[in-house]
This record gives structure tokens, sequence and C-alpha cells, in this order.
């Protein structure tokens, strides 16, 4: 499965990027907002939803952990399939979404094609709980993946890395601070 891709964009089209990363052009589905941001030529990083169904696979892209949570919780709803998380996703922001979800707000998730009134009173219900949890474990979890990525620009292999996060006291409040553990860790 594809988690990451890193490349330069080759080309924008309607929905999509098309980046090569490694020789290889990737075709990735992204939000309005990072299309809109994304020159060719440019350099991006993306975190990846890689779906594989029987009869095709398709590149879901991201700019941050948070945006492909959200993304993924979606699709824990039935009859939420990729495009419905894209539209939902493109008319709200993860913490917009989060506050929507609290709120029990169905006017914002309707606007969204091919969400009416029962699927949006669905979704609500459905990410209600799910939503707290990651809003609750957002900040520890955006520092550990940030260490992750940090970890293995330096040379440290996924497996590693992710070890090496999952030690991590939990009184550790910034990305620097946590590097600086984990390298005196290994010196140790």
């Amino acid at each position: 499965m594809i988690a990451l891709i890193k490349g330069e964009v080759l080309e924008k089209e309607d929905k999509a990027l098309i980046v090569d990363a490694g020789g290889l052009g990737y075709r990735v589905q992204v939000l309005p907002t990072l299309l809109t941001k994304s020159l060719v030529g440019s350099t991006v990083n993306l975190k990846i939803y890689h779906q594989i169904s029987s009869d095709k696979q398709a590149l879901y892209g991201f700019l941050n952990q948070e945006e492909l949570r959200h993304f993924e919780l979606l699709l824990t709803v039935p009859s939420v399939g990729p495009r419905t998380a894209m539209g939902i996703l493109e008319a709200a922001s993860p913490r917009v979404l989060g506050q929507a979800v609290a709120e029990g707000d169905t006017a914002l998730l309707t606007k969204v094609s091919g969400v009416g009134k029962k699927t949006a009173e669905r979704i609500l219900v459905e990410l209600k709980e799910k939503v707290e949890l990651v809003q609750a474990g957002q900040a520890v979890g955006t520092i550990q993946q940030e260490l992750i990525e940090a970890l293995m620009s330096i040379g440290y292999t996924g497996g590693q890395a992710r070890s090496s996060a999952r030690k991590l006291p939990a009184e550790v409040k910034t990305v620097e601070e946590a590097v600086r553990i984990v390298l005196q860790r290994q010196n140790n």
C-alpha cells in the first residue's frame, strides 16, 4: 500500500495532480484547495489513502495527517465512499466538520452533492464519538507523526521511526523535543 508520495507536480487535472515520484507518474485525487495551491514543477509531500477494489485502484492525497484521518473516518460510515468523503472535506475543513458533528449540524453536510438529509444524519451519528476521540488525541498524534517523518528524513526506517514514536513520553510538547529525546536514547 502506498502511504506517502513526495515528488514534482507534472500536471494538474480537474480534480487530481500527476506527481512524479522516482520516475513514476502517480495520479492523485486531491482537494480543490491543494489543487489550487500546487504549481506545475513544485514539489509536494502528500499523505496517501490508497484505495484498492476488484476493478480499480485510486490514490487520494492530503497535505496533513488530520485531513487523511478525517477522510478515513468518513469512509467508515456506510454509504459514504471516497468521492462523497472528498466532497465533504471540500465543503468543510476537519475542524469545521468536527464542529458540525459536535453540534449535529446536518445543513453543512447536505450542501455536498449526493448527501441527503438521512445520509447527513447517519454521518453525524456514526462520527460523533469517533471525531471526539480523534480530536482528543490529535496533539499527541500530530507530534508522533511529525516525529516519524523527521526520523525517516535522517535515515531511520519506517519501523524504527514508528517504534521510537510509540516510546515517546506523553508530556512531550514539540517535535524538536521529541527528536532530541530519541537521539539521546540512541546515543546512550
